[in-house]
């Protein structure tokens, strides 16, 4: 099994356990073991993929239309299990980001996953610490398109 396949099993095992509400979950197959442990903490913000333009002030009508023309943002969210690290410099609440940049990664069994902001805008907010764990789908940067 090569490693593509294998993250992408991890991230399947992820996928599930957050949707099965569990807590562990574990895969023993010929010589490959993948174990996947969250954390129950309080609920965060709700996550939105990125790259999903919502309102800022999040009001919107019946069928999902926005109301009126508020700044849109996105909210930038861990595609893995793992340890955040955030990059250097780290990115403040308010700060301008010019172009697409690397905000954080995510450690996940020794690989480094990127988090970039895949456009030019402001950070409304930082959800995360460095060193901080973190859970597939949770909220990690929400930036402001500009």
């Amino acid at each position: 099994m090569n490693w593509d396949q294998t993250l992408e099993r991890i991230r399947r095992a992820a996928e599930f356990c957050v949707e099965a509400g569990l807590l562990r979950f574990r895969i023993e197959q010929d010589d490959l073991e993948i174990e996947v442990r969250r954390i129950a903490r309080p609920v965060r913000p709700p996550a939105i993929s990125a790259g999903v333009a919502v309102p800022a002030n999040g009001v919107s009508t019946s069928n999902g239309a926005v109301a009126h023309d508020e700044p849109a943002h996105a909210v930038l969210k861990a595609e893995f299990v793992g340890i955040v690290r955030l990059s250097r410099p780290a990115v403040a609440e308010g700060a301008v980001i010019a172009e697409d940049r690397e905000l954080a990664y995510v450690e996940s069994l020794g690989i480094r996953n990127p988090i970039r902001s895949h456009r030019p805008g402001r950070v409304l907010a930082v959800y995360v610490n460095d060193g901080e764990p973190v859970e597939f789908g949770q909220a990690l940067f929400a930036i402001e398109e500009v």
